[in-house]
């Protein structure tokens, strides 16, 4: 589960980065509609449902290891931008 979720967070984390990028470029490929370059960086279709199962999946799980969720979730978070940064 945690594995799951944390491949959905890089999704997530990687549309982002790809959203930062179309930003820029929102006349020339999408003509001006921030939605078009919305639907281009992220496929919600999938990732939606996929991160709100595994995050729910992973609290019903999670069994008090003293540690709370947002650490685990920054932790996770920042591990996948790692990720993405070195391009692995």
């Amino acid at each position: 589960t945690f594995h799951f979720m944390a491949l959905e967070i890089r999704a997530l984390l990687k549309g982002i980065c790809y959203l930062a990028e179309e930003i820029f470029h929102l006349q020339s490929r999408h003509h001006g509609s921030f939605w078009r370059a919305l639907s281009a960086c992220f496929s919600l279709h999938w990732h939606g449902p996929m991160l709100l199962i595994c995050s729910s999946a992973y609290v019903a799980l999670l069994h008090g290891d003293g540690q709370p969720l947002g650490f685990h979730l920054g932790l996770t978070s920042l591990c996948e931008l790692f990720i993405l940064a070195l391009g692995l």
